[in-house]
């Protein structure tokens, strides 16, 4: 016999599903269309702040121009998947628009399967949607605690193990 809440939950799922929550939120594979949304500051900053109560968030802008940039992309890679249930890592791509394809060919073969972004709109409102303290450099990184507090930022790249130091402390703060 079919529960009530069974059924309730598989309807639930299917209507997730259909307004593609679901994919995003899993870790499934997404299409390219998906993989790279153009997003403004503030679209941006209501995404980071939808994770507030619920993951930290780790946010960075990278462009496949930037030689930090690249170095740096598989360590946040590899720590959202090992603090996946913890941790949301939002990806800000800062290419100019006609290095859109290659943005996207970047974060396929880096095997990036959640929804990230793609900077639109004018420079300096787009910095100041995201950070009070940011210039503008990339890479830029910030991690957020469960609470949407900041628990560091910085510009210039990083090594893998000051991303797991301040990933940790988010996550347990």
């Amino acid at each position: 016999m079919i529960k009530p809440k069974h059924v309730i939950l598989f309807l639930s799922f299917f209507v997730l599903i259909s307004f593609g929550l679901v994919s995003e939120s899993m870790g499934q594979d997404v299409s390219g269309e998906e993989l790279l949304k153009d997003a403004s500051g503030d679209k941006l900053k209501a995404v980071i702040n939808s994770y507030e109560g619920d993951k930290a968030v780790l946010v960075n802008v990278w462009a496949t121009w930037c030689a930090p940039c690249i170095e740096e992309f598989p360590y946040i890679v590899d720590l959202q998947q090992k603090y996946e249930d913890d941790l949301h890592v939002v990806f800000i791509s800062a290419d100019f628009p006609a290095q859109r394809d290659k943005a996207l060919e970047f974060l396929q073969e880096q095997n990036v399967n959640w929804t990230t972004y793609f900077k639109t709109g004018k420079d300096q409102p787009f910095i100041e949607a995201l950070s009070d303290d940011w210039s503008g450099a990339l890479p830029f990184t910030k991690i957020l605690n469960k609470n949407g507090e900041v628990v560091a930022s910085w510009e210039q790249g990083a090594e893998y193990k000051k991303f797991e130091r301040f990933t940790k402390k988010a996550i347990n703060n």
